[in-house]
């Protein structure tokens, strides 16, 4: 357990080491994922849920599994709807741009924590302070704890720990949108 925890901040210094800069301004890309390190959710064309109100968020399926447009610290992404998954999930490609853009720092790296992945095998995350989640440009979700995952190509997961924040969600499988009722 100890080679594990020893190899994930291996990885997570060598990534913040590469991607110290005295540059103020930088925008970081991977795989066609832009993300300015300048730009909050607070400075664009948003018109955020309050509450009592009911936002319908759009969901692309494929295989049985829904897909919604998030936005995670201004880096736009497609994040699987995972109401059986505890925490929010990101890969560490996701946490490398979002720390070369400056949206990640070092104060956001809260520690280390033991997950169970869905075959039931344990294996250990990096938790991370997500400072925006937003789900469909309406609900906002401000300070989401989540979880890095080990590898580059794990998928994206919504988790309970952002889905809670919410009163209720309905899903309309005809017309393909999340029903979110805002607390």
């Amino acid at each position: 357990m100890l080679k594990a925890q020893t190899v994930i901040i291996a990885i997570c210094v060598a990534f913040l080491l590469a991607a110290c800069s005295s540059e103020k301004k930088r925008k970081a890309v991977f795989n066609d994922i832009t993300v300015d390190s300048q730009t909050s959710a607070h400075d664009e064309e948003y018109s955020f849920a309050s509450s009592g109100d009911e936002v319908k968020v759009p969901f692309r399926e494929d295989r049985g599994v829904k897909y919604v447009s998030v936005t995670v610290d201004s880096m736009d992404v497609e994040m699987i709807f995972d109401s059986g998954c505890s925490t929010t999930q990101i890969s560490l490609a996701e946490a490398k741009v979002l720390y070369d853009a400056g949206r990640l720092t070092d104060d956001d790296f809260i520690g280390v924590t033991q997950v169970q992945i869905a075959d039931g095998s344990i294996g250990e995350n990096m938790i991370v302070n997500l400072k925006e989640v937003i789900i469909g440009g309406k609900v906002y979700c401000s300070d989401v704890q989540a979880t890095v995952s080990q590898s580059i190509a794990a998928p994206l997961l919504l988790g309970n720990d952002v889905l809670n924040r919410v009163a209720t969600i309905t899903i309309d499988n005809e017309n393909k949108v999340l029903v979110f009722n805002i607390k």
